[in-house]
Parts: C-alpha cells; structure tokens; sequence
C-alpha cells in the first residue's frame, strides 16, 4: 500500500478555540453505527451539555458524540493486543509510512485495521468546518483504524508522526477472529463502558478547565501511553508541534504556547535537544489536581 500525503495541506488547520467551539458541527461524525458496536458507542446521555464555569463556555451537543467516539477509540486498542495479535497477524507483510505520510483518511471506505509495530501515529478528526483534532498518539503495539467496524465511511484519520511499520488487516479478518474468542466481547463491552465515563470526563474537562489544566491533563496522558522513564521525569518520545499539542487540547496554538512556557517556569516541563518534551510527572499530577 503506498503511502498518502495528507489532503488537508493546501490549507491551514487551526485547532478548535473556547471562544468559536459554540460553532462546531461535526455532523459527519455522530452516532451513527449499527449493531453492536454502534449501540455501545452511542451515547446514554446523548444530549450532554455543559455550561462552563471558568470559560463561559456552552459546548456543543454534537461534541458529545465526538468524544464518545474519541473514549471509544481509545479503549478499544487494548483489546487488539497481546494473543489476539498472536493469532491474526503471522504471515502479513507490514507497510512503511514515512513522516506525515496518511495512513487513512476521513471519508475513505476501505474497512481496514492497521496493526503498528514501530513508529509513532496520531489520531483525529476533521470538523466540518475545516479544523483538525488529535484525541490520541499511539506508538508500536497499538492499532489504529478500529472505527472502521462502526461505520462504512472512516470518521476519523491517522498521520505518521515519524517512520511508522504497520500491519494491515481487513476488517472481516479481524471480525473472524472475534467471532472465533468469545473472550473478547465480554472485553469488549467493558471496554465501551469505560470509554463512555471517558468521554463524560472529557467534555467535563473542555467546559471547565482553564488551558493550562487542559494542556497538563494532555501531557499526563501522553506520559502514561508512550513516556519513557521512570521515577519524577518522563520523555514523550516523538516530537510533536505547539500546532499537534493545540488541536490535542482544543485551542488556538497561541494560547498553548503561553500555557508552555507557564509550566517550563514553574520547571513541570522541559525540553531535550531533539525538541522532546520531559515532564515532571508528579508535579503536573500537583498541578492539574487543583
């Protein structure tokens, strides 16, 4: 499979904002899927709306379900893993994606799960009005393309951020190898449960928190999937912009850079030579807590 250049590049992206958040329809990305894993995306509360205390911020509705879909997204790669990997994937050949290479795209109709074994992805979505979202970054080990199995058109779109190997399996093959675990829907269904906590807390966290509690909740969670270290410090080990982490917590990239340079003051946040980001976890811990 050759690799994509993204569509997108002709124009700029700019993160969703407090102040113009009001303005988004995500229409294309609603709870649509049917069966079992559209049931257990949709929404118990579908009509969740949060009016913020900090902002002054009324979300949306349709963002409810773009977090539910995010939350889902998330939580399902950790049933993809371990013998489930050990069953399916022998004998397919992986595929190179170079540094911001597309690996699918919003829209595409081809049902395919990817399978990474080395190399850092992230995960989003376009609005429909033009701006980008990142709800996830996954490394060696994870997959991406699950929400293939939701719907027949892809909501969402995953991006090389460095040179990424990836395994790609169709989805009726993956399907195959469910039907053939039961093990894995029970999994399965805990796996929704939480993800739709998930989301509630997400759209909990973009009503209420400020930028900075925004940004150091982003930054714990990337240090909990793909850090590396241990003990106070930890290195997110892929190199990501001010303009990734601005559409990771859902600003202008502006506001991201003030709310930086605020924790690398305060010493929660330093930089490597390559430009990776080193968080003092404990500290962050401290700080969003409040």
């Amino acid at each position: 499979m050759a690799s994509r250049r993204t569509k997108y590049t002709s124009r700029r992206l700019a993160p969703v904002d407090e102040e113009n958040v009001a303005t988004y329809h995500p229409a294309n990305l609603g709870a649509k899927a049917s069966g079992f894993v559209g049931s257990a995306m949709a929404s118990p509360n579908h009509r969740l709306v949060q009016s913020s205390v900090k902002n002054g911020l009324e979300l949306p509705i349709e963002l409810d379900d773009l977090l539910s879909q995010a939350a889902v997204s998330t939580a399902l790669i950790s049933v993809f893993r371990g013998k489930f990997c050990d069953a399916i994937l022998p004998n397919r050949k992986a595929t190179s994606f170079k540094k911001e290479a597309v690996i699918y795209d919003v829209g595409d109709k081809e049902r395919t799960f990817f399978f990474l074994r080395e190399g850092f992805v992230k995960v989003g979505t376009i609005t429909s009005d033009g701006h980008e979202l990142i709800y996830d970054v996954r490394k060696g080990g994870d997959v991406v393309g699950e929400l293939c199995a939701s719907e027949a058109r892809r909501p969402d779109r995953a991006v090389a951020l460095e040179q990424t190997e990836a395994i790609p399996v169709p989805f009726q093959d993956v399907m195959e190898a469910v039907r053939k675990r039961p093990d894995l829907l029970a999994r399965l269904v805990d796996v929704f449960c939480r993800a739709l906590n998930e989301a509630y807390a997400q759209v909990n966290t973009l009503a209420v928190d400020d930028t900075v509690h925004r940004l150091g909740k982003v930054l714990l969670k990337l240090a909990a999937k793909i850090g590396h270290g241990s003990g106070p410090e930890v290195e997110i080990p892929t190199y990501l912009t001010q303009e990734e982490i601005a559409q990771m917590v859902a600003v202008r990239r502006e506001r991201v850079s003030t709310a930086l340079n605020f924790l690398r003051r305060r010493r929660m946040i330093a930089y490597t030579n390559h430009g990776h980001l080193v968080l003092n976890v404990k500290a962050l811990e401290n700080y969003s807590a409040v």
